[in-house]
């Protein structure tokens, strides 16, 4: 009997209900089997690409970090250096007076004892900047360098061109940095006198 003469309002018998029963039965599908049909099969996890992939993370982040532990400690020095630098250069002018007043004072009489009150306080400067890396910088016969000299002056002189001749204020060098150039005076060279011919 098919479903068509069913709506139509006939009843079925027990013969046709139990037929249609037994080719029910033999067409019907499992819920859960069309269900993995329809997804597919069940997709396999590689732990080995995400673990490899976990470690290259780890150590590009660990990279990141060393180069940021290296540039802070890069900037640490240069700013070091910098204040170091200016506290220095600062205290030279300091230096350069009491070189100045030892300079130009008596050796006699009551002077005497100032003197050599003066020359100790110079001494422990001296030590105190030694102490710190300063160095001060050779000039007088030395040829003229511009990163270490600063020229004020050229004079005629039986050295050859370029040589320093004298020393007007000492320069000073820190590490591998000039606190300050040497003033100095450089030679022209020999003057050659004109001869008649």
């Amino acid at each position: 009997m098919d479903a068509e003469s069913f709506r139509d309002g006939d009843k079925m018998t027990d013969a046709e209900m139990s037929e249609m029963k037994d080719s029910d039965e033999g067409s019907e599908v499992n819920p859960i089997e069309g269900a993995e049909d329809a997804l597919g099969e069940e997709p396999q996890t590689d732990w080995e690409a995400i673990a490899q992939d976990r470690y290259d993370h780890l150590v590009r982040l660990q990279a990141d970090f060393d180069n940021f532990r290296r540039r802070i400690d890069r900037e640490r020095e240069d700013i070091k250096a910098y204040v170091v630098g200016s506290i220095l250069s600062d205290l030279l002018p300091v230096y350069d007076n009491l070189e100045r007043a030892l300079k130009f004072m008596p050796n006699d009489g009551d002077a005497k004892s100032w003197r050599v009150g003066l020359e100790m306080t110079l001494k422990g400067f001296n030590e105190a900047l030694a102490r710190q890396g300063v160095e001060a910088i050779d000039s007088t016969g030395q040829m003229f360098d511009p990163r270490l000299h600063e020229a004020v002056q050229r004079v005629a002189s039986d050295l050859p061109e370029g040589m320093i001749v004298e020393e007007l204020m000492k320069g000073f060098r820190w590490k591998e940095r000039v606190l300050r150039a040497s003033m100095v005076k450089v030679s022209e060279g020999p003057v050659e006198s004109e001869q008649p011919e």
